[in-house]
């Protein structure tokens, strides 16, 4: 049997060693002084740990934000 397991962490060099597949999400202020949730970046973890397509996926991968 194949199962999926979703693991949410902020560690990466946890979610670099466990996974198959990366997705990295961030957020943004709304105007009412909330946060909205968004898909940055999908993909191989591999790809994401090693050429990541998005500037804020690079950004958070190495230290710059987060």
């Amino acid at each position: 049997a194949q199962y999926t397991i979703a693991i949410v962490t902020h560690n990466m060099q946890q979610a670099s060693r466990v996974s198959d597949k990366t997705a990295f999400f961030n957020a943004e202020a709304t105007g009412q002084g909330s946060k909205v949730g968004y898909l940055v970046e999908f993909d191989d973890t591999s790809t994401i740990f090693t050429n990541p397509k998005q500037e804020a996926t690079r950004d958070y991968i190495s230290g710059r934000f987060g």
